[in-house]
């Protein structure tokens, strides 16, 4: 495959895993970008940094270390036994992000619709079931296709809903709502969006790098998957600040930027919504089977069909209130796996 095809895929497929319910629908945005107003801004620079260094590093790092086990990738940034601590936690966390696109899916689905949660739910569920039981490089193939599509319909949603007026007036409406923020300070959300996206993004990053061979496909795919994921946070950034007003309590808020330009693009976004959800509950779902079934492909079926299981009555909880409440504690957490990444690339590289 030509390397430049191979680079972009690399770069969907980062793009597509961590692009889910919560960052397309705008309710991370919201939360850790948003709420902040003009300052969101540089919040966003600095996740921005922090995505593409990860990215390109986290697969790097994958590819000369070829591990078979997640937890050497853990191991090898935060020794063995933080590392052995954040295996583990990142598995329950992937299992509870999982439980959030189902739930997410719920809310798509019931909010433009109008169906309830449900039929949501339960498509998901199975459509994630199917491709889960597929091999790695049909999932890949199919990320990193989907992901620079759910980006240009971001952007387009974004765009569309920018006003100059509205804008230069946000950040005084920001303030008067006394909106909810994940953190206390504008530049604790870039670190904090970061890290607990890095936890999560690890071990699927890891096993992208692992069966490649040249590092430039590697390290640029990092680098341009962080940096589009960030153009997409950028616009729909935008686009909500613009409408803050209207949008500062809907669960799905770029559902409703994209039905203030029109209802056939409403029903087409709500498509791309459920395709980014699908995405990153696919890449959720096989990362923790593969985990935890160590090969074997029996085990990997059975842990799968349980896994959807939970995630679908799991997918029960208000979506929202999820994201709101675990994600900033997983950043936090998350933030000393950053150090330890810091510290093998440019104090100890250790041995690998």
């Amino acid at each position: 495959m030509n390397n430049i095809v191979r680079i972009f895929i690399l770069a969907g497929a980062f793009v597509s895993y961590i692009l889910g319910a919560g960052t397309a629908t705008g309710q991370e945005i919201l939360q850790f970008f948003v709420s902040f107003g003009y300052y969101g801004i540089g919040a966003i620079i600095i996740a921005a940094v922090l995505h593409m260094w990860f990215g390109a590093f986290a697969m790097d790092v994958g590819m000369r270390l070829k591990a078979v086990d997640s937890k050497d990738v853990f191991v090898y940034f935060t020794g063995k036994y933080i590392g052995t601590f954040f295996y583990w936690f990142s598995q329950f966390f992937m299992l509870i992000v999982f439980v959030v696109m189902i739930s997410g899916a719920g809310a798509t689905v019931s909010e433009h619709f109008n169906v309830g949660i449900l039929p949501g739910r339960a498509l998901m569920a199975i459509l994630v079931l199917i491709t889960a039981l597929l091999r790695l490089e049909t999932i890949i193939k199919i990320l990193g296709i989907a992901g620079p599509v759910i980006v240009v319909f971001a952007i387009i949603v974004g765009t569309g809903n920018f006003d100059v007026s509205s804008f230069g007036n946000a950040g005084q409406l920001v303030h008067d709502l006394g909106l909810g923020k994940a953190t206390n300070h504008w530049w604790q959300a870039g670190f904090v969006y970061s890290s607990f996206v890095l936890l999560v993004a690890l071990p699927f990053l890891a096993n992208l790098g692992k069966d490649e061979t040249r590092r430039k496909n590697v390290v640029l795919g990092g680098i341009i998957g962080g940096f589009i994921m960030l153009v997409g946070v950028f616009v729909i950034y935008i686009g909500m600040l613009t409408n803050i007003d209207a949008l500062h309590e809907i669960d799905i808020p770029t559902l409703f930027l994209a039905s203030q330009i029109s209802p056939f693009l409403a029903f087409c976004f709500s498509i791309i919504l459920l395709i980014a959800i699908y995405t990153t509950a696919v890449g959720m779902l096989w990362t923790v089977a593969t985990q935890f079934s160590k090969g074997n492909a029996n085990k990997y079926r059975l842990i799968t069909i349980i896994l959807t299981i939970i995630g679908f009555f799991g997918g029960l909880l208000p979506f929202a209130a999820i994201i709101d409440f675990v994600y900033p504690i997983v950043g936090y957490i998350g933030l000393i796996l950053m150090i330890g990444m810091v510290y093998r690339q440019f104090i100890n590289k250790g041995s690998i």
